[in-house]
């Protein structure tokens, strides 16, 4: 059963130090809409508007840009990188027939991405249904087997789990497991963003395996579920934030963006248009109870810009190299040193057939391989006989070695593979980071909600900023947040 721990897998996927990108990223076609959404819309800077630095162009930078611009501030966003949309990318390079790919933040669900619905309706963006969860294949001890026969209690007895599970399973989705032990636990929480005072704050240090061994797991759903090194006060809380929200632990039913999910940076930037510069690296940040001074390069010249307020939406271990004046105090700090982040490889291959529908399979595969984490369609919607395939892999795994840890384990009989693309996010130097890590053990209460918290007049969002680790949902949350907080200080 080791293999199909997800926990450990997930962190097995999560190593840094990938070999260099083969892709020219940012290559996007437009999409057509309406002129009355195309054409940037005027928000005139009110007479007690303030003065706002924006730190980093990612989806929650250009969010929170676009916010406080509607509110009549006076908006600078500053980019390191010659691109915008951070960990949003979608790719069309290196792909034929229209293909493309979202090399990074790649999917929404509904409930739970809320404001990602609203903006997608606001700027007439087309959302797609995304099957990527639907007949998922799972490979386990080197066998793969359907949703139906992970549902069979003769299969699961053979895995050893017991007659509890048995039947929770039979009649739920794997990765809703943990319910079976924990919800009789969540009921306690009432505000999803305070996971203090109600009567867990001693679970910090307690091991999220230990309260499924005290309410009966067996040592198959153990090796399955993990959590040895996971905060019992902090899982239980994610989990309840989610119950709050109306969403199950692994939401099956997601969707994503027509032309890719960078349509949505892109229809930011669009508004914001010259208020944005790209390749505008900040090195040095002076702040007092008066205002901001910020020190960035422009084509290597040294550059300066003063105002109200910064809005930091760049990810903490890149913020954390900027020179910062005076020092961020202890239990800011603290944070800065302390957030983690997850990084890996996103692969794509182009094949030029279906062919695991001969094979009667389903591509949506869970491959449990060292060097790729699993196997999906993207693009489906495209007029071609070729498709595009996604997947995932740690560090280090080239394509070509993707590709050949794909053909070890696909239980069809041939691929028709011709192309292999990588996209190596560890390193990029902007972007480098994908979406905050659980709290580590011991930690939550240093940790939260400080992580959000404002200093002085620098302000903090980003898909770290909030209390669900939910990329561009968390992204778009705690930049509205920021925005909120900057137009009504007085």
């Amino acid at each position: 059963m080791k293999q199909v721990n997800r926990r450990d897998f997930l962190k097995s996927t999560m190593v840094a130090g990938l070999s260099s990108s083969i892709l020219t990223p940012d290559i996007l076609s437009s999409q057509s809409k309406p002129e009355n959404v195309t054409t940037p819309q005027v928000f005139p800077t009110k007479p007690a508007g303030k003065k706002v630095i924006v730190a980093g162009a990612g989806i929650a930078g250009l969010c929170c840009g676009y916010e406080l611009m509607k509110r009549g501030h006076e908006v600078t966003v500053l980019e390191g990188s010659p691109r915008h949309g951070g960990h949003v990318l979608t790719v069309r390079d290196g792909l034929s027939d229209g293909l493309y790919a979202d090399f990074g933040a790649e999917n929404i669900t509904q409930p739970g991405y809320e404001l990602f619905w609203n903006y997608a309706k606001q700027f007439n963006l087309t959302v797609l249904p995304y099957p990527k969860r639907e007949n998922v294949l799972r490979r386990i001890k080197g066998q793969f087997y359907s949703e139906e026969m992970l549902r069979d209690p003769t299969v699961l007895k053979k895995f050893g789990f017991n007659a509890r599970e048995i039947k929770y399973l039979s009649e739920n989705d794997w990765p809703e497991l943990d319910l079976l032990y924990t919800k009789p636990y969540l009921t306690k929480f009432t505000d999803e963003y305070q996971p203090f005072g109600v009567g867990y704050d001693n679970l910090d240090t307690t091991p999220i395996a230990n309260i499924f061994r005290k309410e009966g797991a067996s040592k198959a759903a153990l090796e399955f579920l993990g959590g040895q090194e996971t905060s019992a006060q902090f899982e239980l809380w994610r989990q309840a934030i989610l119950q709050m929200r109306g969403l199950p632990l692994y939401p099956k039913k997601v969707f994503r963006l027509q032309n890719g999910n960078q349509s949505l940076p892109n229809a930011f930037a669009k508004q914001l248009g010259e208020r944005v510069k790209l390749n505008s690296p900040i090195t040095a940040i002076r702040h007092d109870p008066k205002g901001v001074m910020v020190k960035y390069l422009e084509f290597g010249k040294e550059k300066e810009i003063t105002a109200d307020f910064l809005a930091n939406c760049i990810p903490l271990p890149a913020f954390s190299k900027i020179t910062m004046t005076p020092a961020l105090p202890p239990e800011k700090q603290y944070v800065l040193d302390h957030i983690a982040y997850d990084s890996y490889a996103r692969f794509v291959f182009q094949a030029s057939s279906k062919f695991w529908l001969k094979d009667n399979l389903s591509i949506n595969m869970e491959l449990n391989h060292p060097e790729i984490g699993g196997i999906w369609q993207v693009a489906e919607e495209i007029d071609t006989h070729r498709v595009a395939l996604m997947g995932m892999g740690p560090g280090g795994t080239t394509p070509q070695r993707a590709v050949a840890a794909f053909r070890e384990v696909y239980p069809g009989k041939q691929d028709t593979i011709e192309q292999a693309l990588v996209k190596d996010w560890p390193s990029e130097k902007y972007a480098f980071t994908c979406e905050r890590l659980n709290f580590a053990m011991g930690s939550l209460k240093k940790l939260w909600p400080h992580v959000m918290r404002p200093h002085g007049r620098i302000h903090f969002a980003g898909a770290y900023a909030d209390n669900l680790n939910w990329g561009m949902e968390a992204a778009t949350r705690s930049a509205n947040r920021v925005a909120q907080e900057i137009d009504q200080i007085g």
